[in-house]
This record gives C-alpha cells, structure tokens and sequence, in this order.
C-alpha cells in the first residue's frame, strides 16, 4: 500500500487510522493493547482468587478512577512535558551528588510550611550524604535540621530544632468530642520548642533479620500563650491566675494533674533498640511481609525525674505487587512508668496512623492502630491509593480497652513515586491524601518534596 493509499484511508475513516487493531492480525504483528499475547499463546485464565479479588475491588476501583480522573490528566501532562526532569536538572549538579529540593507540607488543623532541603554526596561510600533542611510558616513556625548518613556504616545522626506554637492536646484516652465538651475540655493549643539530637544504626542479618539501634537527647520548652487559634491550653487545662502565682508560676499555667511536666518542661535521654524480618520485596509497591519490635527506654536529666519505657510492634502484610496492591498494617504500643514521677504530657502514645484525626487529638498509655490500603499504579511516576484507617488508645497496658471505641478514617490518596526507598508503606511520602472521619470530619495532608 503506498502513501496516498494510506492517506485516502486516514481521510476516508480516521478512526482506522489511529487504531492498533483495526488491521486483521494477519498483516500486523501482535499487540497487547489488543487484547494479545506477543507469543501468540492464548492469555490464561484468571484463578478462582484472583476473579473474587477483582469483584471485591470493581466498585472502589471504579470510583477512584472517577475521583482521580483530573489528577490522572494532570499525571500525562507532567510526564509528557518532563517537568521533573527539567527541574532535577536545573536544582543538581551534573553527577547528581549536589542539589537542593522544594519542600512543601501541609494538613488540616495546623499551618503549613515550606523550605529548601540541600544535600552533598560528594563523600566517601556510596550512598553517604550530609543534609541541610530548612522549613517555615512564619515567625513561630521553624524546623531546622542537619543530618550525615553513612549506609555502608548502618549510621545516621540528626540535629533538630523544631518550634511551633499551633501544638494540638485533647487530654487523655479515647475521648469524643461530646465527652470531652461535657468535661469542660476540648481540642485545645499550645507552643514548644524543641532541641534534639539522635543517633541511628541498622544492620541486615542473614534469614531477612534487621537490627536496630538508636539513642537521642531532647530539650523541650512549653508555653501556653501567643498560640494559633483560639483557645490556648491554659484554657481548658489551666489553673486560676491565683493558683499560678501561689506556685510560683507565671500566668498563663498549667494544672500539672492533667498535662504532666507542662510547666518545667522535659529534659531527657533515650536508648533503644529493636529487630525486624523483611520478608518484602524490594520493587516498587513489591508484595511480603514485615514485623518490627522496638523497645526504648528514657530518662530525665538535668533534673526532670522523668523514667519510662516504651514498647512497639508493627507488622505490614503487601498483597498482589506491580500494579495492584492491598496492603494491610497493624500497629501497637504502650509506655510505662518506671518511677514514682508521672509520665510527661507529650510522651505517651500518639498514634499518627489515624488519618482523619489531627496529630495529637487521641493518646493515651497505649494504643492500636490498623489500616488497610488498596493501592494501583497510573503511570510511571504516579500511583493512587484507597485507605481505611481505624485506632484507640486506653490505659497501661491496654486496660480499660474499649472494643466500642475504635475512631475509624477513611480517604483516597494520590502519590508521586521517587526510585529510591520501598514504596509499599502506608503512608505516602510526597503526594496529597483527602481523609474522612466521622469524629474529625474532612482533613487534606499534603506533602511535597519532589524529584
């Protein structure tokens, strides 16, 4: 068939002319978008657990399909203009060793921040960087961080400062929002500011084992006025200007009953460490099995009598891989008292796996959280996740449970995927999730650190 052949039969019918399968498979060779196999074998057939897997799915699939056509569209647009690219390349050095990344974050009940990270792997080992981070949301809004990772070493260390005055305390276990108003308590603020310093180590064992070390020191500094919003703790959990002063304490305080070691702030020392079996694969969104144990044990220094010990475990079950994937998390932990002092406001359990919740709005002595995730690929750079969530705190060592006080979420997600890291984790790294909760209402959590 020559040229203008071809072109009378564009003009004629131009749905033929874009059609891969218009053809007769005679005069072409196979193609997949066709519904063929390149080795002309039949495809086989589905088995019984992949048909009752798929018509589980079909309504949840149909509808984030619909939810995220706009971001699928926007997906194509990026991909096919390489704005990533052209970005990586503008913000790094030819070898890729030197650059600096945007960085934006944002969710519901607290302000946004946005900053530089730079990072120099011009050091000796593959994989070695020093790190510079930088973020703000305003004059009571900073985090600054410096951190060095060696990877053949198994060693990180990470300097923090990190000051916010939009801090979010609910008082403690699985309270609502009705219980809590009937106290006379409710989701209140306050401001911190926090040092810090940790020191990582990790190290795979043979039969898929991963040690686990690390050890931190922290300075925290309380304060409950000049506070986002309207209702500052001392509010809500305070004690009469009075009742301050006849404590020696500056006004605004806190009554220490309910919100420990507020008024001194924390001065504390930790040393833990944990193992794990990594049975996952690797690949992106890859299928296997995790189980992570750790165990940390603080003290108070410089005269905080604060002692404690926090015990978690998390195991992580991915199921399917490549461009399906159902993922299934479970986490718990508790911490104990290990002297007379009570146990600092901020140290207990705060699950931060409850997405439709605030971090902060539910802690208690101990905690569950649970979630399951569906998870399929868009494109090469893109994927989109259906979640749900649920999770209680309760007292030491899970007492006082209460089975009729799970606070469940649920929401979509759609994530920009980077090469490195396992991507099967339940929370997106980079990317936007939009979460539901019948006890928090509608929040949106936005992460961005591209390329």
């Amino acid at each position: 068939m020559n040229a203008l052949a071809l072109l009378a039969l564009a003009l004629a019918s131009p749905e033929a002319a874009v059609d891969p399968c218009a053809a007769p498979v005679s005069e072409r060779a196979p193609d997949p978008r066709c519904g063929e196999t390149l080795d002309g074998r039949a495809a086989a057939e589905p088995s019984a657990a992949r048909k009752v897997g798929q018509a589980a799915l079909f309504v949840p699939r149909v509808a984030t399909q619909v939810a995220f056509w706009p971001l699928v569209r926007s997906a194509d647009v990026v991909e096919s203009n390489h704005v990533f690219d052209w970005a990586h390349a503008l913000l790094t050095t030819d070898d890729g060793r030197v650059g600096v990344r945007p960085e934006l974050q944002y969710s519901t009940s607290f302000l946004p921040t946005g900053g530089l990270r730079l990072f120099y792997r011009r050091l000796p080992g593959e994989g070695s960087e020093v790190m510079v981070r930088g973020r703000t949301g305003g004059p009571s809004i900073w985090l600054g961080q410096v951190g060095i990772a060696a990877p053949r070493l198994g060693l990180s260390l990470l300097a923090t400062y990190d000051r916010r005055n939009d801090r979010l305390y609910a008082g403690v276990g699985p309270q609502t929002d009705e219980e809590l108003a009937s106290a006379g308590q409710g989701v209140a603020r306050y401001a911190s500011e926090n040092v810090g310093a940790e020191l990582r180590w990790a190290r795979r064992l043979p039969w898929r084992l991963v040690a686990q070390a690390h050890g931190d020191v922290q300075r925290r500094d309380y304060r409950a006025s000049d506070v986002k919003g309207h209702v500052s703790v001392s509010d809500l959990y305070g004690l009469a200007p009075d009742e301050c002063a006849a404590q020696g304490l500056a006004v605004p305080c806190v009554d220490e009953s309910q919100m420990p070691g507020f008024n001194r702030g924390l001065r504390i020392a930790q040393l833990g460490g944990g193992v794990g079996l990594d049975l996952r694969d690797p690949a992106r969104d890859g299928d296997g099995f995790s189980l992570v144990t750790d165990a940390t044990i603080a003290r108070g220094v410089g005269g905080d009598p604060s002692r404690h010990a926090l015990l978690s475990a998390e195991a992580i079950a991915a199921l399917g891989g490549g461009d399906r994937l159902v993922l299934l998390r479970a986490r718990a932990a508790m911490i104990e008292r290990l002297a007379s002092a009570p146990i600092p406001f901020d140290q207990p359990v705060i699950p931060f796996d409850m997405r439709g919740f605030p971090a902060g709005r539910f802690r208690g002595e101990s905690g569950l959280t649970g979630t399951i995730e569906y998870r399929w690929f868009i494109s090469g750079s893109f994927d989109a996740a259906l979640f749900t969530d649920v999770g209680t705190v309760a007292g030491p060592r899970f007492a006082g449970i209460d089975w009729e006080r799970w606070f469940p979420s649920f929401g979509l997600g759609f994530r920009y995927y980077k090469p490195q890291g396992a991507y099967w984790e339940a929370r997106a790294l980079d990317g936007i999730q939009i979460a539901y909760a019948p006890q928090g209402g509608f929040r949106v959590l936005f992460n961005m650190a591209a390329f």
